[in-house]
């Protein structure tokens, strides 16, 4: 890894304004935070385990949720304890499409992860809809036979949009799949008929932590990333976090700074960073954690790069 660091200068539990409304099956915090991105002046997150949206106040970690719509089981909260897992929408990632907020299911097999949220800046919710055809073109064109996509990033980059596919299924290795952003903005106006739009894929070597592969949990602006080892080969279960690193990608899509996440001593943390998107000062970011508890709240994290 690079000598450069990503030290957490503060960390805030991601706790609901709102408090807990079982009426409305929403915790007093945000469970599993699992990506970032600004919209409209706002910090937006999501959550792979849970169905709602959060506006996240930087300053105090306060979030304002916006309630989607609950599941099959009625419920807005997944996991194994309540028996819903293979429910949950597995929302990994959120960009911005020109004013479009966007936020995609992970994929894989299961049907309720192949899911596509679009936020018009003129609308006052979101638009849920089924991506089935998008996400089996992803699969067919660009997944090994056998393994699961797992989207884990998205963002916009010089005209076009880029997403991070999560390798480590049985050895699948990391991609970036990209295409042109207008195609994909026209994509997202009407997903149930419009032509899913061409893409090509790079394979992406991270590198690892203590012999762990790291592997995608989110892209941003100017080519950075989070990544992170995590001691499991399954798309669908997790494991133990060895760390996380912020990157930044080259334009041939090389990893040119590989900043590993430690706290204020410099020691190594186990935070798996999940979301991540730039700070007000250059070398900055905020980034948010999934604990892979649901009982714990995320994180909202201020990284400095250092070294």
């Amino acid at each position: 890894m690079s000598r450069v660091h990503a030290v957490v200068r503060d960390r805030r539990p991601l706790l609901y304004r709102r408090g807990a409304d079982p009426a409305q099956d929403r915790p007093a915090h945000v469970r599993a935070a699992s990506g970032l991105a600004w919209w409209r002046g706002h910090l937006v997150v999501v959550q792979d385990d849970a169905r709602f949206l959060g506006f996240v106040d930087p300053a105090t970690g306060w979030v304002d949720d916006v309630v989607l719509d609950a599941g099959p089981d009625g419920r807005r909260v997944f996991d194994a304890g309540l028996g819903n897992k293979k429910q949950k929408p597995d929302f990994e990632l959120v960009f911005v499409v020109g004013v479009l907020l966007v936020t995609l299911g992970s994929g894989g097999p299961l049907a309720h992860r192949r899911t596509l949220l679009v936020w018009n800046a003129g609308d006052d919710a979101p638009r849920e809809h089924v991506a089935e055809r998008l996400h089996q073109a992803l699969t067919d064109r660009h997944v090994r036979s056998g393994t699961a996509l797992n989207l884990e990033g998205g963002e916009t980059w010089d005209g076009r949009v880029v997403l991070a596919q999560r390798g480590g299924d049985q050895g699948a290795p990391d991609l970036l799949i990209t295409t042109d952003a207008e195609t994909f903005r026209a994509f997202l106006e009407d997903p149930a008929h419009a032509p899913v739009p061409e893409t090509t894929a790079t394979e992406v070597e991270l590198g690892a932590l203590d012999g762990h592969a790291l592997r995608f949990t989110d892209l941003t602006a100017g080519g950075w990333f989070s990544a992170a080892a995590e001691v499991t080969d399954s798309y669908f279960d997790d494991g133990a976090v060895a760390g996380s690193v912020v990157g930044r990608l080259s334009p041939d899509r090389r990893v040119e700074v590989a900043a590993t996440v430690v706290d204020g001593a410099g020691a190594r943390t186990t935070d798996k960073v999940e979301g991540l998107v730039p700070a007000d000062r250059a070398g900055t970011f905020w980034a948010v954690t999934d604990p892979d508890d649901p009982a714990v709240p995320g994180e909202l994290l201020l990284l400095a790069l250092e070294g």
